[in-house]
């Protein structure tokens, strides 16, 4: 590793609450690291030659913003297969549950998907991770999901593990959702495997378990007694709650310590008082929202009962086929009742609190360089420029990424 100075940055977005008001912006500012690691975040002028490293290299930012890298906590990023055909039907009148019920949907996609190799699933999700990266992301959590199958399931992890040795992409981190498609077969049985050798192959693999608490999908009671058995494993839970519908999940999520409860369009106020009382991060998705057509996800609300609030793309090749972290804090904004401000906290700072990260999501010294230089001084055209190509150059570990 080599150290790394970037220069002349007009507003620096530390994100950092010890800064002030969010999102923590110094003016005039200049970004430190030595192999990886920040070790000075402050006013430009304030640095001397005991500060930069002799042999570090220099990037002007040339008067651009600089914020964290994105911090993307729900995505389904492994998949083969097209869903584009269901995309029009929506658009044509058919509802998400009318799509699923004739054949649609996630089982749609476990039967694109279930079959392939490592070799095949790795090269579909490494050209999206790409694109997030391209987009800004420097962390994305990856989940498994399209099997339906024990050994299916460990393929579309493995598959996910493969780009964490790749430095061209994100940072990954792992979580197990075996719980999401619904099987043809016994039930209970494909739970039973689940729960027994399912979560005690996958801890070797993942830090997370997840699953889909939904009418259609899976039970509140079958969701804890997964969560029981990952727990036992060393998986930590994460859900998916109230996202069609109130089914009881976001309470699950309270009550059995969850990192994050995902989605939660149909949350109740007691709800997102259970979640912020509990410490579980709030992780919205408003891309999917928009495109089903569902209330938007409650960010004010959220917020205001004391839930740390997250945003994340829910890449997925259903519900929402985006790599865009800029695009959701512009929805977001739009939809959800938060500011410029809270978004970019979100997408950051936000997001790692929802995978339990610690070292990343904020600029400050001692933490993982990610960083994102924009193509604007002005860090709030993230989401003002809506879609817009804001992104000129991405640091992930304190190297200097070309986009």
């Amino acid at each position: 590793m080599t150290a790394l100075a970037v220069r002349h940055i007009a507003e620096l977005c530390t994100c950092d609450p010890a800064r002030g008001p969010a999102p923590g912006v110094i003016r005039d500012a200049a970004l430190v690291a030595r192999d990886g690691v920040i070790t000075f975040a402050g006013p430009d002028a304030a640095l001397d030659g005991h500060t930069v490293p002799a042999d570090a290299v220099e990037i002007d930012a040339r008067g651009s913003a600089v914020v964290p890298g994105f911090v993307d906590s729900h995505t389904h990023l492994v998949w083969l297969g097209d869903r584009g055909d269901e995309y029009a039907a929506r658009a044509a009148g058919r509802t998400y549950e009318e799509i699923a019920a004739s054949g649609g949907g996630i089982r749609a996609t476990i039967r694109a998907t279930a079959p392939a190799s490592i070799d095949d699933l790795a090269g579909a999700a490494r050209a999206r991770a790409r694109r997030m990266l391209r987009a800004g992301t420097t962390t994305v959590e990856v989940k498994s999901g399209y099997g339906l199958d024990h050994d299916a399931e460990m393929r579309q992890l493995d598959a996910a593990a493969r780009l964490r040795a790749d430095a061209d992409v994100p940072d990954v981190a792992l979580t197990y959702l075996p719980l999401h498609g619904v099987p043809d077969g016994d039930h209970s049985a494909y739970i039973d495997d689940v729960c027994e050798r399912g979560v005690r192959n996958a801890a070797s693999r993942a830090a997370f378990a997840d699953a889909f608490c939904e009418v259609g999908a899976y039970s509140v009671e079958e969701c804890e007694r997964f969560f029981a058995a990952a727990r036992a494993s060393g998986l930590r839970p994460k859900l998916h709650a109230e996202q069609r519908s109130r089914t009881g999940g976001a309470l699950l999520a309270a009550r059995c310590g969850a990192v994050s409860a995902d989605h939660l369009d149909h949350a109740t106020a007691s709800d997102l008082d259970a979640l912020g009382s509990a410490g579980v991060a709030a992780v919205l998705l408003p891309g999917a929202a928009l495109v089903l057509g569902g209330p938007p996800p409650p960010g004010r609300r959220a917020l205001d009962a004391g839930c740390t609030v997250a945003l994340a793309t829910d890449c997925n090749p259903g519900t929402c086929y985006s790599e865009s972290m800029p695009l959701m804090m512009s929805l977001a904004v739009a939809t959800t009742g938060l500011t410029p401000a809270e978004a970019l906290v979100a997408a950051t700072t936000g997001g790692a609190a929802a995978l339990a990260l610690t070292d990343r999501g904020v600029l400050r010294p001692g933490c993982r360089c990610d960083a994102v230089i924009l193509d604007t001084p002005h860090w709030v055209d993230l989401g003002y420029h809506l879609g817009g190509d804001v992104v000129r150059c991405v640091i992930r570990g304190g190297r200097a990424m070309v986009t």
